[in-house]
């Protein structure tokens, strides 16, 4: 972890379902938030407010390149492409998401991939919540949130927030 940046490239998911449960704060375990364009318009789409913290960062031409093959080769959708293709321009640590394509993907071009449980979890840890808090809103995304996540996965996380 050493002399690594501490910053992300996000596409929509994590951002909307942090936003759904009132946790967007958990974004400060980064030290910068940057979306593509294409995230920017799905957020807006689904009435979200970028928060400071995030900045929008346009592709160059060889990650517009990059961008068309990804949607090529692996049928991605525009928007977790473009962001993938910003990770590896920007050379950021994170990538967060919480679509399996796109994580997969992310994992084969050696990407390290987070998320809204895995920030949830980070911000935990770093105390940017508390246990109580952090419990309460892995309850409350199975409520409140579009996230799909099993009552498994749920039980197993705040056994391991629980146990920390």
């Amino acid at each position: 972890m050493e002399n690594k940046k501490n910053d992300a490239i996000s596409n929509t998911g994590p951002i909307i379902h942090l936003n759904e449960i009132n946790l967007i704060n958990c974004l400060d375990i980064f030290s910068s938030v940057k979306i593509p364009p294409e995230v920017a318009n799905e957020l807006k789409k689904n009435k979200v407010l970028i928060p400071k913290k995030i900045s929008i960062i346009l592709l160059d031409s060889s990650s517009k390149d990059f961008l068309n093959m990804l949607i090529q080769k692996y049928s991605l959708d525009f928007g977790e492409a473009e962001a993938i293709a910003l990770n590896l321009q920007e050379k950021s640590e994170y990538f967060l998401t919480d679509d399996l394509d796109a994580r997969r993907i992310a994992n084969e071009f050696q990407i390290e991939v987070h998320g809204t449980i895995g920030i949830i979890l980070k911000a935990f840890k770093e105390k940017i919540i508390s246990k109580k808090t952090a419990i309460e809103k892995i309850k409350e995304i199975k409520q409140k949130s579009s996230l799909f996540i099993t009552h498994d996965l749920i039980n197993e996380v705040i056994l391991e927030i629980e146990k920390y």
